[in-house]
């Protein structure tokens, strides 16, 4: 069952960052918003990216929401 996921990226300071990539692999990727945030909708066995580099990988139904991905 697909369910939709909130990924958070932010600096060291807990800022959001505006602009990064994320991606679920197999999918086409999303940039986050101004806060920082994107959303993007998951299922089965899942791995997803932020600028290139992997965040997560697991299933669906264990992932953290929001995922939170810190930079530097």
């Amino acid at each position: 069952m697909a369910k939709v996921i909130d990924v958070m990226v932010c600096d060291s300071n807990g800022n959001g960052l505006s602009g990064q990539t994320v991606k679920v692999y197999g999918k086409t990727p999303v940039k986050t918003d101004s806060t920082g945030k994107a959303a993007i909708v998951i299922e089965g066995s899942v791995s997803i990216y932020v600028n290139g580099f992997q965040v997560y990988n697991g299933s669906a139904s264990s992932a953290p929401n929001p995922l939170i991905h810190r930079k530097g």
